[in-house]
């Protein structure tokens, strides 16, 4: 038991030398600004939405033998070309295996979408299946380019790849 316990020890001094809180509280904040700029740019473009195109769908991302390895589809969507943003309604986006199975979906009301930056907000509900986990939560930022997701009410997780009783 305590050799466990001293195990745990050296891991968490390992952990805590390795994980800089300024520098992620740094880059927390800026993320939480780019947050409320693409929230209200949502609102804007919302207020300029004239004649959407409808039933979009377009392939993001291709494999060499040149299937489809993303695509997004939205039920409508407009593109700003002032700002590089891209509003949209109905939104799915799929990642593809290169047999064609969905690897990850996203499924979204309603969105803003920086093409530059490659980051967004979903105003309202959103929900992100990965495998066998689903995420849901309302009001969503997110950035490709950084790997973070905010979900900013109702947040939801459900996975059934955790295995209780034992690793499998």
């Amino acid at each position: 038991m305590r050799a466990l316990a001293a195990a745990f020890a050296v891991l968490a001094a390992i952990g805590a030398e390795a994980f800089d809180s300024t520098q992620w509280l740094g880059k927390r904040e800026m993320l939480s600004r780019e947050a409320e700029r693409l929230r209200a740019a949502y609102s804007n473009c919302l207020s300029n939405v004239a004649a959407p195109a409808e039933d979009v769908a377009i392939p993001l991302e291709m494999f060499p033998s040149g299937k489809a390895k993303a695509t997004i589809s939205a039920k409508k969507a407009m593109f700003f070309p002032e700002t590089g943003l891209v509003w949209a309604e109905g939104v799915t986006a799929v990642r593809l295996d290169e047999d064609g199975a969905v690897v990850t979906k996203i499924e979204a009301g309603k969105c803003v979408i920086d093409r530059e930056t490659r980051s967004g907000w979903i105003e309202g509900p959103a929900e992100v299946t990965q495998g066998r986990t689903v995420f849901r939560g309302k009001d969503v930022y997110f950035s490709s380019t950084e790997g973070y997701v905010s979900i900013t009410r109702d947040a939801d997780i459900v996975s059934q790849d955790l295995r209780f009783g034992g690793i499998q």
